[in-house]
């Protein structure tokens, strides 16, 4: 299962007592809504400004700037979590170090970004390189799980006839009934299809030897 942003917020900060605030940005109007404590960490008052993308840009540190919309933008590309831990400069010149998690939030048909949510932590920097390091970790084996049971989904799609998403059902029920994550599942799946011989359709467990895998 993908990491949580509390999961991965908890990472970035190390329990250390921190000021967070919330964000929203909706893509369709391109707009951003900010809560209070976000505007205070920025250096402004609740609603003294209205935020746009470019002023939140502007107020990152030219040395942080790629990495802190890089995550975001890979984010964006491939869904789910990200998190990065980057340093701004405020309104009144002060600089701070920002935690910022969050989650790509995709439209009805799974087609497009429709929000990107999420929350800004003010941390001391002391912790910088330990929670950028442990949230680095963290996104990384979310993004290698999420491969492994996108790759099986396609596997099982392919040997099945079945559209993508009653595969994703199968590896669940297969995941379900021998007791181990889907992921491992997956991995399994993967592992054994890649082999020269290919996988045994006839094998024991095999998610496509389930019953009811077909609708009429």
């Amino acid at each position: 299962m993908p990491s949580s942003p509390n999961e991965v917020s908890e990472a970035l900060t190390a329990g250390i007592e921190h000021t967070a605030g919330a964000f929203t940005y909706m893509v369709a109007t391109a707009t951003w809504w900010w809560s209070d404590d976000v505007y205070r960490m920025h250096g402004f008052e609740p609603g003294e400004v209205v935020p746009t993308t470019a002023m939140i840009l502007a107020h990152k540190h030219p040395e942080d700037h790629d990495r802190a919309v890089g995550s975001v933008t890979h984010a964006a590309r491939q869904g789910g979590a990200f998190a990065s831990v980057h340093r701004i400069v405020d309104a009144n010149g002060r600089g701070r170090v920002l935690a910022a998690v969050g989650e790509v939030c995709l439209s009805a048909d799974g087609l497009q970004v429709a929000e990107i949510t999420g929350h800004f932590a003010d941390v001391p920097a002391s912790i910088r390189r330990l929670g950028a390091i442990e949230a680095s970790r963290q996104i990384g084996v979310t993004d290698r799980r999420r491969a492994a049971v996108e790759q099986a989904k396609g596997v099982v799609a392919a040997r099945t006839g079945l559209a993508p998403d009653a595969a994703l059902a199968l590896l669940e029920k297969a995941s379900a009934q021998i007791g181990t994550q889907l992921h491992d599942v997956a991995s399994w799946v993967v592992t054994a299809a890649l082999r020269p011989s290919g996988p045994d359709p006839a094998a024991a467990g095999w998610p496509w030897s389930l019953p009811d895998q077909r609708s009429d």
